[in-house]
């Protein structure tokens, strides 16, 4: 199945005054422990991310919704090419 179509993925990020949108992929890969001076909430739109937050690891697939806190660290995980639209609220 296709992963997010072209014309939503070339907005790669949609910014507003109170929340950013961005739409991305990514492929195999682990984006090691960082922070965000936001609040994020996601969806999975295809594939399976394995998200650790608070030491403890969590898979999200497609259509499961994940919250990373302002300020938590967190490391991401992707076996497999995954996208997501992720929800910055400021």
């Amino acid at each position: 199945m296709a992963h997010l179509p072209d014309a939503i993925r070339q907005l790669a990020k949609v910014e507003t005054e109170h929340c950013d949108v961005s739409f991305g992929t990514r492929e195999p890969c682990t984006v090691a422990e960082h922070t965000h001076e936001t609040t994020n909430y996601g969806t999975i739109t295809e594939g399976c991310l394995f998200l650790t937050l608070n030491g403890e690891e969590r898979a999200y697939g497609k259509g499961d919704w994940f919250h990373v806190p302002a300020d938590a660290p967190h490391i991401e995980r992707f076996e497999q090419t995954t996208s997501v639209v992720v929800f910055w609220i400021k």
